[in-house]
């Protein structure tokens, strides 16, 4: 009997041996994840559980001494566990841990454990789903990235499961197909000669013709003209050069009668013939020359350069025509952003408004203050975020290798980019977010207090700490994150600020660029900060004129604009810094605040939801005194996904925009700028209004442009972003530059609809023939997104159609996917068996495959 046990302990002393003979790195490679969404409710109370199982593929076996990371932003923060021995702990923003509990079994070579649990929210999309999936074993410090983990696709079919009696809008073939049914191929004299559209213009007859050497008069503008030369030598066999009046084939000059400074007037008739006032003027006389070559000139090299004749007076109708980039969620590099400059510039948008830092990331070298990028750029696998950030958005375990969590621009690639926007007169518009969205910047400063501290200099520790230590406020952020406010009650907070400010308004002095404006910010400060706090509790008790934590905001923004005003920058911010909160009629309400009204803040009005009543805000701002620009996020906020396709990735909290959505948007009415809400609901313009602030005269002074926005929390990569912009960016472009069209001064609903569509074709086609062709080669050519096809079949016949007429669609018959050499749909055919069609540009660039049956 001894000898029995001696045997079985031998035995199970091989069996730990085998668990732990392999590493965490071998171990996770032989785990295999399989998600699944098991169960999605939309009503009566948004729901849906999901699956995990975990499968030991190896030949040791694995004991559940390991912690699972994990990152999703579409699940609740405390997650119920349905099944499987696990507890789902939420750490900060999108980042969860999932760890076993007792009763979680050893996993033999071959064996399953499965895991489901519940979320109090509708799931739509696969990229919805938890991914950047890693390990850490006990006794290791690395994560150990899972390779295998399987999802399993949110089909169509599903979608429409879960949404069944309600409206909500699923993207299916015959969807598509109904939603582009007043579409229709146009003649390119029926469409704008270039986007954005012209004030006026007119056709002339026949053609202008240059070949061989191509001799340009700059007149006034040499640098324009210069920058013109190097877009378009490239592709052209001929010499392009500067030269005399005489000579020239492409003449400039300062007109006799003054024009706006934006303005230009361009003739296309023997000659071109260019005038303008300023070098803004001809800069974008020559982009829309550049807008009237082919749409493939850019695709190679042409032995001539052919020109339709017309007339084209031209200027833009708002002086802020602006993009905003998020680099901070997830980063992009120098070399994006140039390229994303030329996109800007070519389309006539002259403000760039860069978000360098956010709970997630601190992505701008600070000279004196090295933790800003030594700890905040850098995201990887830590226990407490002491030496960098966790890995939000999936950005992994590995810091070093983790280009969308990591990296940041030097004081050197800033002021390229600086200069680099200058010269393609646009702005850029820094911002660094107070007092909220500031957990990169609060834990960097957190590092350099420990380390001054350390060294035995105390002063130096305290001069720029962002936080008080014995604060126990309990908040938590929009995006789940706490521990992302700084505390505003110490003099430390304003240091820090004047010297990032500081810092940066060198940069643009020795890039020899001014800087304007400055973006602090200001939006989304969660309930609950400051009020357990000490230093501000004695901060309020001593200090004149406030009362309580209510107060603090006006305290901070009156210290902030003060701090600007010095440096002769002017204060701008999303619409919360010119907003307070009231009661009425015993219900709180956020109205203008008065007390910056003429203080000249420029605010960012965004939170324009269609159907949550806060769509006069804008002109609520406008109307009190503040500059406003225009934000709306439920029509030009592109990090908003196309449609409800599970294949498309993005958000959809404020609804989806696609080309169409940023197109109809009217900024001086946004009653009629979307036809449903977010759940596809119709809208009632009228009703929306009723009772809605309208714009005064004075508030339309005050309207200074729009800008369009794009987050990056789901955007990764460089093909992501230009996916994400092109082509809804172009519906900004048009509503930027160009007038109000005719049907929006149309009173009667029905007919301006009517108006409406009508206009929308020849924009549609303008995309279609031109701009989406232009646009796989112009700049090194952009990763646009091509939209699926629409599809019916109607008594045995198929049906297509697509958005932006001028793509092509092909299809097959034998069920594989369509290519460039697959037939042309031109004409609705009989349908036998499977038909699978696909939409491409004139270059071979295609979309998704959508499937037909009879």
């Amino acid at each position: 009997m001894r000898s029995y046990w001696l045997v079985l302990g031998i035995l199970f002393l091989l069996f730990l041996n085998g668990c732990s003979s392999k590493n965490g790195e071998e171990l996770a490679q032989e785990v295999h994840m399989t998600w699944e969404l098991v169960e999605n409710e939309v009503q009566p109370s948004q729901r849906h559980v999901a699956k995990w199982i975990m499968h030991n593929n190896g030949d040791v076996a694995i004991r559940p001494t390991w912690e699972l990371f994990f990152n999703t932003i579409f699940l609740s923060v405390d997650p119920e566990v349905l099944k499987g021995d696990v507890a789902i702990r939420h750490l900060s923003g999108d980042f969860f841990q999932l760890v076993p509990l007792e009763g979680f079994p050893v996993l033999q070579p071959g064996e399953s454990h499965e895991i489901i649990y519940a979320s109090n929210n509708f799931l739509t999309k696969n990229s919805h789903a938890p991914h950047g999936l890693y390990l850490v074993f006990e006794g290791e410090e690395n994560g150990c990235v899972i390779q295998n983990h399987e999802i399993k696709p949110i089909l169509l079919k599903h979608q429409l499961a879960a949404v069944k009696d309600t409206p909500i809008p699923i993207p299916t073939p015959d969807f598509l197909f109904a939603q582009n049914k007043g579409m229709s191929l146009l003649k390119q004299e029926a469409l704008s000669p270039v986007i954005p559209s012209p004030k006026s213009y007119k056709w002339g007859e026949g053609e202008l013709l240059l070949k061989g050497d191509i001799v340009i008069h700059a007149g006034p503008f040499q640098q324009e003209v210069d920058k013109f030369i190097q877009i378009i030598q490239p592709h052209f066999t001929g010499t392009i050069r500067s030269g005399s009046e005489e000579e020239a084939q492409i003449r400039l000059e300062r007109p006799v009668d003054t024009m706006e400074k934006e303005a230009y007037s361009l003739s296309i008739e023997e000659k071109v013939s260019i005038a303008a006032s300023g070098e803004a003027g001809a800069f974008y006389a020559l982009q829309s020359l550049l807008g009237l070559l082919p749409w493939d000139f850019f695709g190679g090299q042409q032995t001539e350069i052919k020109l339709s004749r017309i007339e084209i007076l031209d200027g833009p109708r708002f002086a802020h025509r602006g993009l905003f980039l998020d680099v901070a969620r997830n980063f992009q590099s120098k070399d994006a952003v140039l390229k994303l400059l030329d996109l800007m510039a070519f389309y006539k948008l002259n403000v760039f408004h860069i978000n360098l830092a956010n709970d997630e990331g601190w992505r701008i070298e600070i000279p004196g203050l090295p933790e800003l990028t030594e700890v905040g750029s850098k995201r990887g696998h830590s226990k407490d975020e002491e030496d960098f950030l966790w890995p939000y958005y999936g950005s992994g375990p590995d810091w070093e290798n983790s280009p969308n969590g990591t990296g940041f621009y030097t004081v050197s690639d800033f002021k390229e980019i600086l200069k680099y926007a200058q010269d393609r007169h646009i702005e850029v518009i820094p911002e660094i977010g107070v007092p909220a969205h500031s957990r990169a910047a609060i834990i960097a400063m957190r590092k350099r207090y420990h380390q001054k501290m350390n060294d035995g200099d105390q002063e130096g520790a305290l001069e720029y700490l962002l936080e008080d230590f014995e604060d126990t406020s309990t908040y938590l952020s929009a995006q789940n994150f706490r521990e992302n406010t700084i505390c505003i009650c110490q003099e430390s907070a304003f240091s820090f600020y004047e010297k990032v400010v500081d810092e940066i308004q060198e940069m643009y002095r020795s890039a020899g660029v001014p800087l304007q404006t400055f973006h602090t910010g200001g939006d989304e400060v969660p309930k609950g900060v400051w009020t357990q706090s000490p230093v501000c509790s004695q901060f309020i008790a001593s200090t004149d004129g406030i009362q309580d934590v209510h107060d603090l905001s006006n305290y901070f923004y009156t210290r902030i604009n003060k701090l600007f005003k010095e440096k002769g920058i002017q204060t701008a911010g999303w619409e919360e810094i010119g907003q307070m909160e009231l009661q009425e009629a015993g219900k709180e309400v956020v109205r203008p605040n008065p007390e910056f009204a003429e203080a000249g803040f420029r605010v960012y009005a965004w939170n324009a939801v269609a159907g949550w009543g806060g769509e006069d805000m804008a002109y609520q701002l406008a109307n009190a005194g503040y500059e406003v620009i225009i934000c709306n996020s439920s029509n030009i906020y592109f990090d908003l996904a196309y449609n409800l396709d599970p294949n498309e990735p993005g958000h959809e909290w404020s609804g989806y925009v696609d080309l169409k959505a940023s197109w109809r948007m009217v900024p001086m009415n946004n009653f009629i700028s979307n036809d449903t809400d977010m759940y596809g609901r119709p809208i009632d313009p009228s009703e929306l209004a009723n009772g809605k602030v309208k714009l005064t005269e004075r508030g339309k002074l005050n309207i200074k442009g729009i800008q369009g926005q794009l987050w990056t929390e789901t955007v990764k990569g460089q093909d992501m972003m230009e996916y994400y912009l092109l082509p809804k960016m172009l519906g900004l472009v048009e509503r930027a530059w160009a007038a109000d069209p005719d049907w929006t001064r149309i009173n009667d609903a029905e007919r301006r609809l009517a108006a409406r569509e009508e206009d929308w074709n020849k924009f549609a086609n303008a995309v279609g023939q031109r701009e989406l062709p232009r646009l796989d080669h112009i700049f090194g050519g952009f990763h646009t997104r091509i939209p699926k096809a629409g599809a019916i079949v109607h008594d045995g016949l198929l049906h297509a159609n697509v958005e932006t007429p001028g793509l092509q669609i092909r299809y097959t018959r034998d069920g594989t996917d369509p290519d460039i050499n697959s037939p042309l749909y031109s004409a609705e055919f009989p349908v036998e068996g499977k038909i699978c069609l696909k939409v491409f540009t004139p270059s071979g660039r295609s979309g998704s495959t959508i499937y037909v049956k009879n």
